[in-house]
This record gives C-alpha cells, sequence and structure tokens, in this order.
C-alpha cells in the first residue's frame, strides 16, 4: 500500500510543476531549516562540515536520486541533520524539495 502510494505521490510531483508560490515557501523554510550547513546556495557550508566533522555535499549531487528517497531523508533525518517529519507540514516539505531542486539546477 505504501510503495503504489509513494509512486503516486512521485508521478503526481513529477507531472505538477512547482509553482512560484511553492518555490517562495521552500526558498522561507530552506532559509531557516537548512542553510545553515547546506549553505544558501545548496553549495554546502564547509565551516559548518567542519564543525560537525561530516561530509555536505552539494544538493547538486542529490538531484538525480528518487523524489521519495530524498523526501524519507527530510523526514527522517540522519545524524547529524534533524527529522524534520514533526516538525514541518506535508506542504512545507513539497516546497522544500521543489526549491532544494530548483537551486540544484534539476
Amino acid at each position: 500500500m505504501w510503495a503504489l502510494l509513494t509512486a503516486v505521490l512521485t508521478l503526481l510531483a513529477l507531472v505538477s510543476p512547482a509553482t512560484a508560490a511553492d518555490l517562495e515557501l521552500g526558498k522561507k523554510v530552506y532559509g531557516q531549516k537548512c542553510a545553515s550547513c547546506h549553505g544558501p546556495d545548496g553549495k554546502g557550508n564547509a565551516k559548518m562540515a567542519t564543525a560537525l566533522k561530516v561530509e555536505i555535499k552539494p544538493l547538486a549531487a542529490s538531484a538525480d536520486k528518487p523524489e521519495a528517497e530524498v523526501r524519507k531523508l527530510l523526514e527522517e533525518g540522519k545524524k547529524p541533520m534533524p527529522a524534520y517529519g514533526k516538525t514541518l507540514s506535508p506542504a512545507e516539505m513539497d516546497a522544500v524539495l521543489a526549491y532544494t531542486k530548483d537551486l540544484a539546477g534539476k
């Protein structure tokens, strides 16, 4: 059931281009939650990577991953990245995904 739902949502995301409002919301949320580590340009924050002792890859490196995989990472987190599944609404997560894809040039 979850696989079918994920497939349908992925297809809808592919056929539903992001609106300007989606991108604006995504930019706002990204600025508040993501930019401190991933950088305002999506290329990573080297100082934060050093402080956290992790590699922060540019967003373009994950732009070709399936959207469901990236959404799962956003929802569940991966140390040291926090999970946002309980703090962001589905619309905010969709907007962040659209914005980061746009930021990465995909």
